[in-house]
């Protein structure tokens, strides 16, 4: 049977359904053209394949905006870094960092929610961004595949939530990023297996009711 701390593993984190739902926007002409990286600004978050990817994106669709929500205060070297390379790049009206922001002031603004971990092991903000009704692109790390594609079955059943991409490849997440924000349906879709994904198997209230079956 193994012990507790085994079989917990396997209980999926849950998140406020609810409240992140009240959070939900129409959008009739399509999503609005605002990526955002939430995290901190630290070399595990790859910010730099996620600036160049803007670069990318903005190329093709030049009023995207791509938004940094998080701290820069842990790695400040690495968040000079970031910026310079912003400045290299001439993104300086493209990307914006935000430093840390509420998510429920951020989401209702955003199009995408984007992922550029090297690593990560199961992302509550793609889960958030879900309830809100924003899809995600994320790099293939910890359970990222899973919350995107979902488990085989039922789950996967649901249809892509999102796209995942490779780590460390600026040309594949721009790829992925403009064939949802460019096409309104293909991004809809995504946005309602979100939803349903995040209702099925993620809401908080599942993970309280699987902790007392076990206990």
């Amino acid at each position: 049977d193994g012990a507790p701390e085994e079989r917990t593993s396997n209980i999926a984190n849950g998140i406020d359904v609810v409240k992140f739902g009240a959070l939900r926007q129409d959008w009739p002409d399509g999503p609005p053209q605002v990526l955002c990286l939430i995290g901190r600004v630290v070399p595990i978050k790859d910010i730099k394949t996620y600036i160049r990817a803007a670069r990318i994106i903005a190329n093709r669709m030049p009023r995207v905006e791509a938004w940094i929500a998080g701290p820069e205060d842990e790695s400040p070297e690495y968040a000079q870094e970031c910026r310079d390379l912003v400045a290299q790049l001439g993104l300086e009206n493209t990307v914006k960092f935000l430093g840390f922001q509420k998510l429920t002031e951020l989401l209702p603004q955003v199009g995408l929610v984007v992922l550029t971990s090297i690593s990560e092991a199961l992302p509550l903000v793609i889960l958030e961004g879900y309830a809100a009704g924003v899809p995600t692109v994320s790099t293939d790390v910890g359970s990222c595949r899973q919350l995107v594609y979902g488990l085989p079955g039922e789950d996967e059943a649901l249809g892509a939530s999102g796209r995942v991409v490779r780590i460390a490849d600026p040309q594949a997440m721009a790829e992925a990023t403009l064939e949802l924000l460019g096409d309104p349906a293909e991004w809809q879709r995504a946005r309602e297996s979100g939803i349903r994904r995040v209702e099925k198997y993620y809401a908080q209230h599942i993970m309280f009711d699987r902790y007392r079956s076990l206990y």
